[in-house]
C-alpha cells in the first residue's frame, strides 16, 4: 500500500490536485485564495445542480415513440422563476461586496507606506526609491522591500501598456503610458519572489522579469547601503559591461556584429550613422550620451524607434561607463 501511495503521488502530485496558485506571502493573498476557492466550490455545486437534474429529466421524460406527444405543458411557474432570479442576485451581491473589500486596501495605501516609483519600458522594470535615493533597473532587477512594511507603488510606462504582476502577492496592475496607476501591498514572509509583465508588450515580453526580495529591517538597510556604494569604485569598463546587461542594452544591441533590433555595438564607435528622419552624425562620446538620454532624436536608419530614454535613470558616471564599453568593442 505504501508503494501504491508513492506511485499515486508521482502520477497525481498533491500540489497539482489541491493547489493552482503559488505560496501566498501576505494577508491579501490568503483572502484572495479564500475567495478563489469559494468561487470554485460554489460554481461546481451550481453546475451539478443544473446538469444532474437536466440529465435525469432528459432520460426520464424523453420521447418513447416517434408519434408521442406531450399530454400537458406547464409554461410558467412564478415561484420557480422568482427563485432563480433572486438567488443569483444574492450570490452576485456577495461576490461584489467581498471583492470590493479586497480591492480597497490595494488601491488605497495606508498612511506611512514606503513609496516606490516604478517605470515600465521594453523590456525591463525600473524602480526609484524615493526615501533612499537609489534606483534599480534592468532585466532580472532585484526590488527589495522590508518585511511587514506597507509599500505603495506609483507606476507609469515609457512606451506601451505593461502589467506589473507579483503572483505570490496575488497583485496585478496595468502600467499605462501617460498616466499613473497605483498599488499597495505588505509582504509578511521573507524570501525571493518573481515579478512578471502580464501584458504582451513586444518581442521580448517573456524576458521582462524582476525579483521581489523581502528582507528583515537590518537586511534591508544593508541592501540599501550596498546599492549606494556598489558602482562607485568599479572601473568604468567593468561598470559599463555591467550596465549594458542591467539596463537591457544587449536585448537589442549585439556585441558580435549580429543584426538584432538595433545596430550592433561591435565596431560602431567612430563610424557615421544615418538617421531614419534624415541627417547623420559620427558616433562619438557626445552622440552616445545624447542617444542614451534622447534616443528618439537619433534613431538609426532602418531600425524601429523602440529605445526608451534613460534620462534621470543613469548617472553621468554610468553614461561614461557605457561609452567606455562601446569604445572597447571598436574595431
Amino acid at each position: 500500500m505504501k508503494n501504491l501511495n508513492e506511485l499515486l503521488q508521482m502520477v497525481i502530485p498533491k500540489g497539482w490536485l489541491f493547489s493552482t496558485l503559488p505560496m501566498g506571502i501576505s494577508d491579501h493573498a490568503s483572502e484572495v485564495d479564500t475567495l478563489y476557492w469559494f468561487l470554485i466550490i460554489t460554481c461546481l455545486i451550481l453546475f451539478l445542480l443544473v446538469v444532474i437534474p437536466l440529465i435525469i429529466i432528459s432520460i426520464k421524460y424523453r420521447r418513447k415513440t416517434p408519434l408521442q406527444r406531450a399530454i400537458s405543458q406547464i409554461d410558467h411557474n412564478f415561484w420557480m422563476e422568482s427563485l432563480w432570479t433572486f438567488l443569483p442576485f444574492i450570490y452576485l451581491t456577495i461576490l461584489f461586496v467581498w471583492g470590493f473589500q479586497q480591492f480597497l486596501p490595494i488601491y488605497i495605501a495606508p498612511t506611512g507606506a514606503k513609496e516606490l516609483r516604478v517605470v515600465g519600458q521594453k523590456w525591463q522594470w525600473s524602480v526609484d526609491y524615493v526615501d533612499e535615493e537609489i534606483n534599480v533597473a534592468g532585466v532580472g532587477a532585484t526590488i527589495a522591500v522590508p518585511v511587514g512594511q506597507p509599500i505603495k507603488l506609483v507606476m507609469s510606462s515609457q512606451d506601451v501598456i505593461h502589467s506589473f504582476y507579483i503572483p505570490n502577492l496575488r497583485l496585478k496592475q496595468d502600467v499605462v503610458p501617460g498616466k499613473y496607476t497605483t498599488m499597495s501591498f505588505r509582504a509578511d514572509r521573507e524570501g525571493e519572489y518573481p515579478i512578471l509583465c502580464a501584458e504582451y508588450c513586444g518581442d521580448l515580453h517573456s524576458q521582462m522579469l524582476a525579483k521581489l526580495k523581502v528582507l528583515p529591517a537590518e537586511g534591508y538597510a544593508s541592501w540599501v547601503n550596498e546599492m549606494k556604494s556598489a558602482d562607485q569604485e568599479m572601473p568604468l569598463l567593468e561598470l559599463g559591461t555591467k550596465l549594458s546587461e542591467k539596463l537591457g542594452c544587449l536585448a537589442c544591441h549585439s556585441t558580435d556584429g549580429t543584426a538584432k533590433l538595433a545596430p550592433s555595438f561591435k565596431g560602431i564607435y567612430g563610424k557615421k550613422e544615418e538617421f531614419s528622419g534624415g541627417g547623420s552624425a559620427i558616433i562619438n562620446d557626445d552622440y552616445i550620451r545624447q542617444h542614451i538620454l534622447e534616443p528618439q532624436k537619433t534613431t538609426a536608419k532602418g531600425y524601429p524607434p523602440i529605445m526608451p530614454s534613460f534620462q534621470g535613470r543613469v548617472t553621468e558616471r554610468g553614461i561614461s561607463a557605457l561609452i567606455a564599453f562601446i569604445k572597447s568593442l571598436a574595431e
